[in-house]
């Protein structure tokens, strides 16, 4: 019980013990890969008990679950502050781009077990992670529906179009494994070009 009441106050998970635990099975499947890594080894990374990991998560898969689309939801949060933040178009793309794509590329890149840890999937992984990407895209587009404003079809078609190259071109820029630099310059010259043709 002792330990548990410590875990609440510890600052790098705002005290929520699920947050914690979140964060130690990140950095557990990074380092171990997802078949490698242990109930024990979160519950240890997390600095708790492994009954006390049961209390929040039925098992591993449960916790991958929960953990990543937890990661996705931040790093929606981050990509719309820095949407708002930017004091031009292009920095705002920029802002947008760098904060989900390239952070989560420099976070998957760094760990040989990237491939394994993003082929784990499930049902209702992928379900809640539609759902957060569907709530980055209807920021996006509320953005450029300020950033261009027009109801003609024409416009409505052309915010469509800009919506879905900056949904779909950071796959692309990323099909060869570029480094995170590389990546993050890729993405700074997509932002850059969609801005010109905004601001044209």
């Amino acid at each position: 019980m002792e330990r548990e009441e410590r875990l609440d106050d510890r600052s790098d998970g705002a005290g929520d013990p699920r947050r914690i635990i979140h964060n130690a099975a990140i950095v557990q499947f990074s380092e171990r890969g997802f078949s490698a890594t242990s109930m024990a080894n979160i519950a240890e990374a997390a600095g708790m008990s492994r009954p006390a990991l049961y209390q929040y998560f039925r098992n591993k898969g449960d916790i991958y679950a929960s953990a990543f689309v937890a990661l996705f939801n931040d790093h929606v949060d981050d990509s719309l502050k820095a949407l708002d933040d930017g004091e031009t178009t292009a920095q705002s793309l920029d802002g947008f781009l760098q904060r989900f794509e390239g952070d989560l590329w420099e976070r998957m890149a760094t760990s040989k077990h990237s491939a394994e840890i993003m082929d784990v999937r499930s049902a209702d992984t992928a379900a809640e992670i539609h759902q957060v990407i569907t709530r980055r895209r209807a920021a996006l587009e509320a953005f450029l529906a300020k950033a261009a404003p027009g109801r003609s079809k024409a416009a409505v078609a052309q915010r469509a179009e800009w919506a879905e190259v900056l949904a779909l071109s950071p796959r692309g820029l990323k099909s060869d494994m570029p480094t995170v630099e590389a990546y993050r310059r890729r993405l700074g010259s997509l932002a850059r070009g969609v801005a010109a043709d905004i601001d044209a």
